[in-house]
């Protein structure tokens, strides 16, 4: 009887026209929220022009003729390292004529003729202030832009008042390059990526969430309906309700499983096939395969106990408004390792977090969470 079940949810799922375009579209759509994002920061940005009012005699025409220097990061970098190169490209600096109104320049951001003032002003204790004005305050490069200008301007002058010679202050300036080893069971040591490392469990944790939640939420309205429609009491005349709710969980979860497993194959080749991904900055592969036994089985287990208490709330309850109402309280125990995700990623064999980790309403994300960090 349970196969009987099983059988029925697991055909008239995957016959459906939309698991069809869901199973296909979701990869394509997740693609382009990879690769979509990352060739617009590193396309040709829009000219941005900014108008530098000097009040200190020396800073704006350093600000202006400066060049800017790109910064030294690892492989994870390289989108923004591309961005910031876009930035500089297509950004120009204007020094403004002496005694120039900052109001009119104002009336200028309004106009849109001018893109940004900054005005420089005289400090007495760091030498230089700087106050920005702008109508978009959110342009992350070209205030990473600004602050280089202006710090460099400031190191200048102070090598000036010193004495000290530019080129030898060049050569004394520079940074380590620290590299990431991870260590491993047995000994073994590879090349991490701090990026990679943090963006792994996330990425686990995030598929058990989306696939519990989304399959789930099916199988209370689906008993929902059956229970309004008449039809879970003809079904019951033939088969227990244990083995309908088994039927119907296991059923579901084997169409969460195969639409996972393509979702996978399709997800690795729209990945590999992006210019920007990072897997050139770490050893080994993305995800281990004990890795994808945990997530496999912490899925199953997790979505049986989840679908168990999605299930009772379709049964209890009589209209949608009051299941949504229910669903709440069931889907927290979801949200609450959400929450505590960044704390429990730095620091996963914590008391707190090996004990949700082992409490079955937080354990599916928690476990995912501490696997993807370290060997537990």
């Amino acid at each position: 009887n349970i196969a009987a079940v099983i059988r029925r949810e697991l055909h008239d799922r995957v016959r459906k026209k939309s698991f069809i375009i869901m199973t296909l579209a979701t990869p394509v759509l997740f693609g382009a929220l990879m690769i979509v994002p990352a060739l617009l920061m590193v396309m040709k940005s829009e000219q941005v022009k900014v108008s530098v009012v000097d009040r200190t005699g020396w800073a704006g025409r350093m600000i202006v003729e400066s060049k800017d220097v790109p910064s030294e990061h690892g492989d994870s970098d390289r989108i923004e390292q591309e961005a910031m190169k876009k930035a500089s490209e297509s950004t120009q600096f204007v020094l403004a004529p002496e005694g120039a109104d900052l109001q009119a320049l104002q009336e200028q951001i309004l106009d849109r003729k001018l893109d940004g003032v900054m005005l420089l002003e005289p400090d007495e204790k760091e030498e230089l202030k700087a106050t920005y004005y702008a109508q978009n305050l959110s342009n992350t490069q070209l205030y990473g832009l600004l602050s280089g200008r202006l710090n460099q301007a400031r190191l200048q002058q102070r090598l000036h008042k010193l004495g000290l010679d530019p080129a030898v202050a060049n050569q004394l300036k520079g940074r380590v390059v620290m590299e990431s080893v991870k260590v491993e069971k047995g000994g073994k040591t590879r090349k991490g990526n701090i990026f990679v490392d943090m963006l792994r469990p996330i990425m686990l944790a995030m598929v058990i969430y989306i696939m519990v939640l989304m399959y789930g939420v099916a199988i209370c309205n689906g008993v929902l309906e059956e229970k309004n429609s008449k039809v879970v009491e003809v079904i019951l005349s033939a088969v227990s309700p244990f083995e309908l709710m088994m039927g119907k969980i296991v059923g579901i979860a084997a169409v969460g499983l195969l639409q996972y497993a393509i979702w996978f194959g399709l997800g690795a080749a729209v990945y590999l096939a992006n210019p920007m991904n990072i897997t050139s900055s770490s050893d080994g592969m993305w995800m281990k395969p004990i890795e994808m036994f945990v997530l496999v089985s912490y899925f199953l287990l997790g979505f049986v106990f989840y679908a168990s208490l999605y299930a009772a709330v379709g049964a209890t309850c009589t209209t949608q408004q009051e299941v949504q109402q229910w669903q709440m309280p069931v889907t927290f125990g979801l949200v609450i390792p959400f929450l505590l995700m960044l704390p429990t990623i730095s620091s996963p064999n914590a008391g707190w977090v090996v004990a949700l980790s082992l409490f079955p309403v937080t354990s599916p994300i928690t476990m995912l969470l501490r696997v993807g960090a370290v060997d537990v």
